[in-house]
């Protein structure tokens, strides 16, 4: 099954907009805790390297469950539960 190009940039705009709310909130944390210190701002930007890491991962968990039942059953029962990424959790 291929995608279209809008299917695609559906999938792609939000992925866009993420990052970019990630790339803000990671600036923001640095402006608020630059009046506390050096050893301060320096913690907040080791969190902030791996906050992208766990909102990309945290996405794979669902994923992983539909492609485990993909393998398993047939695309009428799997269809439902990927509008649903939260009822596996």
């Amino acid at each position: 099954m291929f995608f279209s190009n809008k299917d695609l940039w559906d999938l792609i705009i939000p992925l866009f907009v993420e990052q970019f709310l990630l790339l803000l909130v990671g600036m923001a944390d640095t402006f608020v805790v630059s009046c506390a210190g050096d050893a301060a701002v320096s913690g907040v930007s080791l969190v902030n390297s791996f906050t992208p890491c766990l909102f990309s991962c945290l996405p794979l968990c669902p994923a992983a469950v539909l492609l485990s039942s993909a393998s398993t059953s047939d695309a009428e029962t799997i269809r439902p539960q990927a509008g649903h990424p939260a009822s596996f959790l």
